[in-house]
C-alpha cells in the first residue's frame, strides 16, 4: 500500500504534462538556434513559458519527494536538524568564504587598477611636459628637442612610442614606428587602446589640453572612461603628442609586485548580442610572468578576481573597439603583505584570530552536530519502536514490549506503552476467560433447563403449573413434579441458598436426591382404613433429604423446602414445608397460609418434620413461591411483599394457572421499573378442576 501511494504521488496530470511539453520545446528550440546560427522565432516568449514550466515541474517534483522522504519521524527530524543546525552554519560559512573572496579580489583589483590609473597620470604628465617644452622652444627646433625629450622619457618608459604632431608636421618616436594620427573622435586625455591588435596606455596632450590640465589639475581614471567620442570632436591644436606604453607582460606583473598574475581578458559578442570570450586576440598574461604566489598556509587558496568589462577604444581605422575586463590571480597571504606592509605581525595577528575563531566555530560545529544527532537517534529510535510496537499490536501480538532506555519523557511513554499493552493483554484474558465461563453457563443453562419439568403433568382433577425465571443464567431455585401414577403426583418447590453455579449444582442435587428416593419408595403409601385415601410420608423424605444434603454438602450450603404429595382420587394434599414461604391457599376468594412443619434442610443433622394435609375442594387455588417473587424492592426501597401478593391471588384466583403466573411476573417488573431480575423468582400454581 505505501508503495502504492508513492507512486500515485509522482504520477503525471494533464497540467504536469504541459509543463514537460514545454521544457521540452524549449530544448529543441535551442538546438534548433545553435545548429541553424539563427534565432527561432517567437523564443523569448516559449523561454518564458519554458522557465515557467520547469519552476512548475521542480516545486511538483520536491513536494512529491519532500512527501516520500518525509513520511519516516527520523527523515522529519534529520531535515529539521540539517535547516536548523547545518544549513545556517553552511550559509553563514558560505557567505563570509564569499565575501572573502570578493573582499579580497576587488582589493587585488583595486591595487592593480589604482597603479595602473596612477601610471597613466604619469604618462600624461610626460605628454604634457613635452608639449610644454616644445612650446617654450623655437619651432625650427622643437622636433630635436621631441626627439631628445622621448629619448630621455624611453628610460622610464620601457616600449615607449610616441607621435607628436606641430603645424602639419609629424614625429613619430622611435624613428621607423608605424603610428597613425588619432581619430578626430578620439579625444580621451588618457586611456587604455587597441592598436594592431595589441593594448596600450595612451596619454594625449596638445597645446589646448596641457592649458586646461595645468588650470584644473584633474586626473581621470583609465578605465571610468573608455566610451568613444566621450567629450566629442575637438579643433586640433596647433601641438599633439600622443604617447603609447605597451601592456606587455612584464609591464602587467610589475604593475603591483608579489600580488600575483594580472592579465587583459578580452570579450566579443556573438551572434545573439551575448558577451563570450574572444579567443582570436592573444592574451597578455604568460605562464613566466606574474606568476601566482604560494600558499602561505593551507587556506590559502588562489583568488581569480576581475573588474567589470569596459570598452578599449580602438586606435586605427582597422581598429575595431573592444570589451575587456582587468583579471587579477592572487592570494589572501599577497593581498594581507600588500595592505599591512612591514606590519606583518598584524597580519599574522589577524590570520591566526581567524584561523582560532574558525576553529572554535568548528569546535561548536562539531558538539551541536554530535548533541543533535543523539538526541535525534533517540528521539526516532523511540517513534521507531512506539510504531514497531503498534503495528504488532494491529496484528494481536499484545506480548510485545518496548526496550526501555533512560529516564526521560520518551522511556515513560515506553513504560505506558507496555504497561497499556499488558493491560489490554489481560483484558482479552479475561475477555476470553469470561466468553469460557458464558460458554460453560450457557451449557449449564440447558443442563438445568432439563432437570425442570417440560410439560407439566396432566391429572384428572388437578391442573399444575411452575415457572422459574433466573436472574443469573442459572437459577438456585427450584420446582419439581413427579408424577408417580395416574393418581398420585409429587409436587415440590425450593430456594437454595446462593445464585449461580453454586446454586444450580445444589439445586441438581436436591432434585438428584429427591427423585432417588421417591423412586425407592416406589409410590408406598400410608393408607387410612376410614376413607382408604393415599398418604406419602412426606415428614420422612424431607428429613432423609437434610441427612443428605448435610452429608454430602459444605455447612454454608443449605435450603428452604416445600415437598407435597397429592391423591387425585380422594383430592388429598399431604406436605412438608421446610422453612420456605408458606405457600396460599385460596379457596372460595379468601386466602389461607400453609403451615411450616419445620427447619430448613442441610443445616442441622438433627431437625425434626412434620407432615400437614389437606383436602382440596373443586374451584381451590394454590400457589407457592419463592422470595424473588415477594422481595424485590422498587426505587423507594419497598418491597413487593406478601400481602400484595395475596391481594393479587385473590382477584384473580378464578383464571388459570399461566394467567395467574403472568400476572404476577408484570406486576413485579412494574413494581422493580427494572428489566433485570433482582432475585430468581419461582412459582408453582395448582388449581382443583
Amino acid at each position: 500500500l505505501e508503495g502504492e501511494l508513492r507512486l500515485e504521488r509522482w504520477r503525471l496530470g494533464r497540467l504536469e504534462k504541459a509543463a514537460v511539453a514545454l521544457v521540452a520545446l524549449e530544448v529543441l528550440a535551442s538546438l534548433a538556434e545553435r545548429l541553424a546560427g539563427r534565432a527561432v522565432p517567437g523564443r523569448e516568449a516559449l523561454r518564458l513559458a519554458a522557465y515557467a514550466a520547469a519552476v512548475y515541474l521542480l516545486i511538483k517534483l520536491l513536494r512529491a519527494a519532500a512527501r516520500t522522504l518525509l513520511w519516516r519521524v527520523r527523515n522529519r527530524m534529520i531535515v529539521l536538524f540539517l535547516f536548523i543546525g547545518v544549513v545556517p552554519l553552511l550559509l553563514v560559512a558560505a557567505l563570509v568564504g564569499v565575501g572573502g573572496y570578493i573582499l579580497i579580489g576587488q582589493a587585488a583589483v583595486y591595487m592593480a587598477t589604482t597603479e595602473l590609473d596612477r601610471r597613466a597620470g604619469r604618462l600624461e604628465g610626460t605628454a604634457k611636459a613635452l608639449l610644454w617644452s616644445m612650446e617654450a622652444a623655437e619651432p625650427a627646433k622643437r622636433a630635436a628637442l621631441a626627439r631628445t625629450f622621448l629619448g630621455r622619457a624611453a628610460e622610464t618608459w620601457p616600449g615607449l612610442e610616441a607621435l607628436v604632431r606641430e603645424a602639419g608636421q609629424t614625429t613619430v618616436f622611435p624613428e621607423g614606428s608605424e603610428l597613425e594620427p588619432p581619430p578626430a573622435e578620439r579625444s580621451a586625455a588618457r586611456a587604455i587602446v587597441k592598436r594592431n591588435g595589441e593594448f596600450y596606455l595612451m596619454a594625449r596632450a596638445s597645446g589646448a589640453t596641457a592649458r586646461i590640465g595645468e588650470q584644473a589639475g584633474a586626473a581621470r581614471s583609465v578605465i571610468a572612461a573608455q566610451a568613444p567620442g566621450s567629450a566629442g570632436p575637438e579643433k586640433p591644436a596647433a601641438v599633439e603628442a600622443a604617447l603609447f606604453e605597451p601592456l606587455s607582460e612584464t609591464y602587467l606583473a610589475g604593475l603591483a609586485p608579489g600580488l600575483g598574475k594580472v592579465r587583459i581578458f578580452p570579450w566579443r559578442r556573438d551572434e545573439l548580442g551575448r558577451l563570450a570570450p574572444d579567443s582570436g586576440y592573444r592574451r597578455l598574461a604568460s605562464e613566466t610572468q606574474g606568476q601566482v604566489p604560494a600558499a602561505a598556509f593551507r587556506f590559502d587558496y588562489e583568488i581569480v578576481w576581475g573588474t567589470s568589462p569596459f570598452t578599449v577604444a580602438g586606435w586605427g581605422e582597422q581598429d575595431r573597439d573592444q570589451f575587456v575586463n582587468v583579471i587579477i590571480h592572487t592570494r589572501p597571504s599577497a593581498v594581507y603583505r600588500l595592505l599591512f606592509g612591514p606590519r606583518a605581525d598584524v597580519a599574522s595577528f589577524i590570520t591566526v584570530l581567524l584561523i582560532g575563531l574558525s576553529a572554535a566555530l568548528l569546535v561548536v560545529e562539531m558538539v551541536s552536530l554530535v548533541t543533535g544527532i543523539s538526541i535525534t537517534r533517540t528521539l526516532t529510535r523511540s517513534v521507531h519502536e512506539l510504531y514497531v510496537g503498534t503495528q504488532k499490536v494491529n496484528r494481536g501480538d499484545f506480548s510485545h514490549r518496548i526496550p526501555i532506555g533512560g529516564h526521560d519523557q520518551l522511556a515513560e511513554l515506553a513504560r505506558s506503552f507496555n504497561s497499556m499493552t499488558a493491560s489490554i493483554e489481560g483484558l482479552i484474558e479475561e475477555s476470553k476467560e469470561r466468553q469460557r465461563l458464558e460458554s460453560e453457563l450457557a451449557i449449564a443453562r440447558e443442563v438445568q433447563a432439563q432437570l425442570f419439568p417440560k410439560v407439566p403433568p396432566q391429572m384428572r382433577g388437578l391442573e399444575v403449573l411452575g415457572v422459574c425465571n433466573a436472574a443469573r443464567t442459572v437459577s438456585g431455585d427450584y420446582f419439581d413434579f413427579v408424577k408417580l401414577s395416574e393418581e398420585r403426583l409429587a409436587l415440590a418447590i425450593g430456594d437454595v441458598a446462593g445464585k449461580g453455579i453454586s446454586g444450580a449444582l445444589l439445586m441438581a442435587s436436591i432434585q438428584s436426591m429427591l427423585r432417588s428416593q421417591l423412586w425407592t419408595a416406589g409410590g408406598a403409601a400410608e393408607g387410612s382404613p376410614e376413607d382408604g385415601a393415599w398418604r406419602f410420608s412426606t415428614s420422612g423424605l424431607v428429613a432423609r433429604l437434610n441427612q443428605q444434603l448435610y452429608e454430602n454438602t459444605s455447612p454454608e450450603k443449605f435450603a428452604t423446602f416445600f415437598f407435597g404429595a397429592y391423591d387425585d382420587r380422594h383430592a388429598l394434599l399431604t406436605y412438608t414445608n421446610a422453612g420456605h414461604l408458606p405457600p396460599v391457599l385460596i379457596r372460595k376468594g379468601e386466602p389461607r397460609r400453609l403451615e411450616v412443619n419445620g427447619l430448613i434442610v442441610g443445616a442441622f443433622p438433627f431437625a425434626k418434620y412434620e407432615q400437614s394435609e389437606i383436602p382440596l375442594e373443586a374451584g381451590d387455588v394454590m400457589v407457592a413461591f419463592t422470595d424473588g417473587v415477594t422481595e424485590p424492592e422498587n426505587e423507594f426501597a419497598e418491597e413487593f411483599g406478601e400481602e400484595r401478593l395475596i391481594e393479587m391471588l385473590v382477584r384473580s384466583w378464578r383464571r388459570t394457572p399461566l394467567e395467574i403466573i403472568d400476572e404476577v411476573m408484570r406486576a413485579v417488573g412494574h413494581w422493580t421499573g427494572k428489566p433485570e431480575l433482582q432475585d430468581d423468582m419461582t412459582m408453582v400454581v395448582a388449581r382443583r378442576l
